[in-house]
């Protein structure tokens, strides 16, 4: 019986030091943008706020498209190339992550339906300490540039290569 009890207080403190990383993360802004035409490929921007230890983004999920992943860009050669994030994403001690056009952000390939501007759409970013936390996500116009009209830069659109990812004729010279 003592065994059994170690075992429970065992389990119960792991799910209270859980629950106490996911506590100390704040999902802030987040947005997407409408999906344009047949555009079968979608992305979210938001801001994750650290109130306590350093933590790490190792995924990203969700049911509304075929494939849900964390990407970034970078410069080569003079022209922005959009990736995959390997590795997962760094969520400093007390600092924030910034998910932004042109830099991180959630890529959802292959949409089951389109996304509607005023609609809100949830994903799942997965998290090394904190685990699992759902965010929902308000949808704007196709042509936003963030919650509130935030600029975010002056990314020139025109010279961005997207290596051999598969991203359905998402048509990224439309901002």
């Amino acid at each position: 019986m003592k065994k059994l009890f170690a075992v429970l207080a065992t389990l119960a403190s792991l799910f209270v030091v859980t629950n106490a990383f996911a506590a100390d993360i704040e999902i802030k802004d987040a947005w997407a943008k409408a999906s344009l035409g047949q555009v079968r490929n979608g992305a979210a921007f938001l801001t994750v706020v650290n109130h306590g230890g350093a933590d790490r983004i190792i995924g990203v999920r969700s049911d509304l498209a075929d494939k849900t992943e964390l990407h970034t860009h970078i410069m080569a050669n003079n022209v922005m190339k959009m990736r995959q994030v390997e590795g997962g994403i760094d969520v400093p001690m007390h600092g924030e992550v910034l998910f932004k056009p042109g830099s991180y952000h959630v890529m959802m390939m292959g949409l089951k339906k389109p996304l509607e501007q005023g609609e809100m759409i949830q994903v799942t970013l997965e998290f090394e300490k904190a685990g699992d936390i759902p965010v929902m996500i308000h949808v704007m116009d196709a042509m936003a540039k963030g919650p509130a009209g935030m600029d975010h830069g002056q990314m020139d659109h025109n010279q961005m290569e997207h290596g051999q990812k598969d991203h359905g004729g998402m048509n990224h010279n439309a901002n």
